[in-house]
């Protein structure tokens, strides 16, 4: 039983991976967010401390409205998540595209925190 369920995780772990990077789930808005705060994104800059915070109040809504909806489409519960993302951290991470994959989990784990999520924007830019 402990194998389904590991395996059963995994899947979960990606297609949530999948969802969250592509244009058919949470990617497309990631495009778009980049591109349209990308002048923010070059380079932290103090003066902007006030906007990088009502972005970060927006992308937070918009990651938990959306992650709801995915969630509610997978027939999954805000319980399953956090088993789910801790399943999708602990996959090895031994290429650029899998680092960069537990970047977007650790983005999403961390998205309500303002510190750690404009240090894990500015790394993904």
């Amino acid at each position: 039983m402990a194998a389904y369920e590991d395996e059963r995780l995994k899947e979960l772990a990606e297609r949530l991976r999948t969802w969250l990077l592509s244009d058919e789930g949470f990617g497309s808005y990631l495009d778009v967010f980049f591109r349209e705060n990308s002048n923010y994104f070059d380079d932290y800059q103090e003066e902007h401390a006030l906007h990088y915070t009502a972005l970060h109040k927006d992308f937070a809504a918009k990651l938990e409205e959306e992650v709801q909806g995915w969630l509610t489409d997978e027939g999954l519960r805000n319980e399953d998540l956090e088993i789910i993302l801790q399943a999708a951290r602990d996959q090895e991470t031994e290429t650029d595209e899998a680092r960069e994959e537990v970047d977007m989990v650790d983005l999403m784990l961390e998205a309500l925190d303002y510190q750690k999520w404009i240090e894990h924007i500015f790394r993904l830019k």
